[in-house]
């Protein structure tokens, strides 16, 4: 799963996850929470992402080598972060899916409004800095793209498709 915070990325990670049966492996509530405070003192912002980042990828590595499936819900903005979670999947000979959320920002905005009394903010500045760095897929990476208005048996079909090469 890769796209911008409030794309709908978790929802539709929790949808697929129940529907397919399969492992999900969430950076916003398993990975970041357990590991950014284990970053080395002093880091920057970029090392520390980088830093949990490698985590993220071995435990994607344990999980696929331990014979399971997943589904990784991680924004994944920049095409070198999806480029080596593919390595590692490539390297536990298991099948990778992008699935992208298209979302726009005018929905992501009305989003972060409508779950700002629920949901933990993301700062105005952060937002805006993803945004900058969001690559989104490139025909090479055969993303699936998935808008707001998504019908849940449609990308699944679409998955389906692609796990079995029709």
């Amino acid at each position: 799963m890769c796209g911008l915070s409030f794309s709908g990325k978790s929802v539709l990670a929790g949808a697929l996850s129940r529907e397919l049966r399969i492992r999900l492996l969430s950076y916003d509530a398993e990975i970041y929470p357990a590991y950014s405070r284990l970053a080395p003192a002093g880091s920057s912002a970029a090392a520390e992402y980088d830093f949990i980042q490698d985590i993220a990828r071995r435990q994607i590595g344990a999980i696929l080598a331990g014979g399971e499936s997943l589904i990784y819900d991680d924004l994944l903005l920049e095409r070198d972060d999806r480029r080596k979670v593919a390595a590692v999947a490539k390297a536990h000979w298991a099948d990778f899916v992008l699935v992208y959320l298209d979302t726009p920002l005018s929905v992501i905005d009305e989003r972060r409004e409508a779950n700002s009394r629920t949901r933990t903010s993301i700062p105005e500045a952060k937002m805006r800095l993803d945004i900058s760095l969001l690559d989104p897929p490139e025909a090479a990476e055969q993303a699936i793209y998935v808008g707001p208005d998504y019908v849940l048996p449609e990308v699944l079909a679409k998955i389906s498709a692609r796990l079995t090469g029709s």
